[in-house]
């Protein structure tokens, strides 16, 4: 068996940036690739729509040749054309003239299969080597897989591909569909493995297939420190070290590590990607890992929140991320309609004739502490927590909204029984008689995107307690090193900055028509001002 490393860092890495490496540093890890002997490096993605200059996204395969070494080259150099997403049409294509890329890899789900078999005619007949990877071929029935083998060798293109899309295959899983294929497709077209990490097996199910006896040539894909979308890919590094090692010293390592450490290493800290436990969850369940994505981001669910909600995810849209269902499927598990009026009298009863003081758990609350204090100690404010519990803080009342941070709250309440609780009924019942539940879906506002906004959502039934100015203390916003955001280091989050700064904005704006009926002001320093 011959084996060859396709690295596709600027392309499936590009999900994580957004595909903006900038094109000097796309030039340089290209030059890099070449320099570590890497066999196939994939540029980016050939798109129909208008991109930036700066990004891996190409509209022809002159803006490709442009980032390419201008030294002789000894790898081959593709990109890919995805259907259905950011698609360059083949017929857009100039013809092989071997100054720009090689190859067109071509992926295409069940239903495109005879749109990528067309496509791929026009791209061979151009002159580029053809790459043909269905996605999810672990959705094909041994039969479906046989017919597509059947239209491959037909068609005869450079390699045909296993893609893990979901990384929810085992080895046993990778290896009978190698020798289904193997034993059935025409000898001369390469075979590719295309895994994720969702559940660690990438690099396992690489050496798997590396050991497979086999006069095929085998392809396996990797990205710089697995970079990628969701739980990442099989890293570069691992897998040239391993065949280094174990099979034959071709790969120069130390040139992937340096594009690890000259640029790779600066995206990791601004973005997160690799193995996690809501990602293994998609796995499990055979999901796309957006939908994982997308549950970890609300940082409101426990893991067995997650795995419910995606246990419950109907089987035609596993393979294909619907972000409108997850959104229901999200709103659904939460909304728990009750009856909350007796909890708004006895809330009311606690506040009228007070003032209200409201506390986030900020940095500021240690950075301002005295002015906190002093400002309880002279105004006698109903205190009330949102999602923690500081009995420091004098506080009258502790607002959770957020089933995560409640498994922790609710051990921490049972020391400090003068504190009343509130509960919205999203979260699941105590048994505790003490505690006020409070309706969820009354107090969530219209933005998806903050919709269950603890803060806000506190807010809104003190509004409809009939508060009518309330202090603001905590409250201090996310800032893009998030181990610096919470007063206490337990209570930090990993955020996203774009999508942060985006839900900031939107908060903004909410406290901005909650202020049309109540007077907010803040004791503490706030983006929110």
């Amino acid at each position: 068996m011959s084996i060859q490393v396709l690295d596709c860092t600027l392309r499936d890495g590009g999900y994580i940036n957004d595909w903006r490496f900038g094109r000097r540093t796309i030039a340089s890890i290209l030059d890099k690739l070449e320099n570590a002997k890497i066999d196939i490096i994939e540029c980016g993605f050939l798109t129909g729509m208008v991109e930036e200059k700066e990004c891996s996204l190409f509209n022809s395969t002159a803006d490709i040749e442009a980032v390419l070494p201008k030294q002789q080259r000894n790898s081959m150099y593709v990109a890919m054309i995805a259907i259905g997403e950011k698609e360059l049409h083949p017929s857009k294509l100039a013809p092989y003239d071997g100054n720009s890329i090689d190859g067109i890899r071509l992926t295409f789900h069940k239903k495109e299969i005879e749109t990528a078999i067309d496509w791929a005619k026009i791209i061979m007949e151009k002159g580029y080597r053809v790459f043909m990877q269905p996605v999810g071929t672990v959705f094909y029935s041994d039969i479906e897989l046989l017919q597509l083998v059947e239209k491959m060798n037909q068609l005869k293109p450079y390699a045909f591909y296993i893609v893990d899309t979901l990384g929810s295959m085992y080895r046993n899983e990778v290896s009978h569909r190698f020798y289904l294929i193997d034993e059935n497709m025409d000898p001369e077209i390469h075979l590719g493995f295309h895994g994720h990490n969702n559940m660690q097996l990438a690099f396992s199910n690489a050496q798997v297939l590396g050991k497979i006896q086999t006069k095929r040539t085998l392809i396996l894909d990797s990205s710089v420190y697995g970079m990628g979308r969701g739980a990442g890919n099989l890293p570069t590094e691992l897998i040239t070290q391993y065949i280094n090692k174990n099979i034959s010293s071709r790969y120069d390592v130390t040139m992937v590590m340096d594009i690890y450490d000259e640029y790779i290493a600066n995206i990791r800290k601004k973005y997160e990607w690799g193995y996690t436990m809501p990602y293994h969850i998609a796995a499990n369940h055979v999901c796309h890992p957006n939908y994982a994505a997308y549950l970890i981001n609300k940082q409101t669910l426990t893991m067995k929140d997650i795995e419910k909600i995606i246990q419950s995810i109907p089987d035609a849209y596993k393979v294909l991320y619907d972000r409108v269902l997850i959104e229901q499927l999200y709103t659904q598990y939460q909304s728990r309609k009750i009856d909350d009026s007796a909890s708004v009298q006895t809330i009311t009863g606690w506040i009228r004739g007070k003032k209200l003081l409201l506390l986030a758990p900020g940095k500021s609350l240690l950075s301002k502490y005295e002015e906190i204090m002093a400002f309880i100690g002279q105004e006698k404010p109903f205190v009330i927590s949102v999602n923690f519990l500081d009995p420091k803080y004098r506080m009258n009342a502790c607002f959770v909204s957020n089933h995560k941070r409640m498994d922790v709250i609710g051990q921490e309440l049972q020391r400090f029984p003068d504190i009343h609780t509130i509960l919205t009924s999203n979260i699941p019942d105590t048994g505790r008689e003490d505690c006020l539940y409070v309706d969820y879906d009354r107090y969530t506002n219209a933005d998806e995107m903050i919709s269950d906004n603890a803060g806000l959502m506190l807010l809104k039934l003190l509004a409809y307690c009939g508060a009518a100015e309330i202090y603001l203390a905590g409250f201090d916003g996310f800032h893009h090193k998030h181990n610096g955001n919470y007063y206490r280091r337990e209570l930090n989050l990993k955020v996203n900055e774009e999508e942060i700064l985006e839900k900031q904005i939107r908060i903004r704006k909410q406290l901005a028509e909650l202020s049309k009926a109540i007077h907010i002001h803040f004791l503490t320093p706030s983006v929110y001002e």
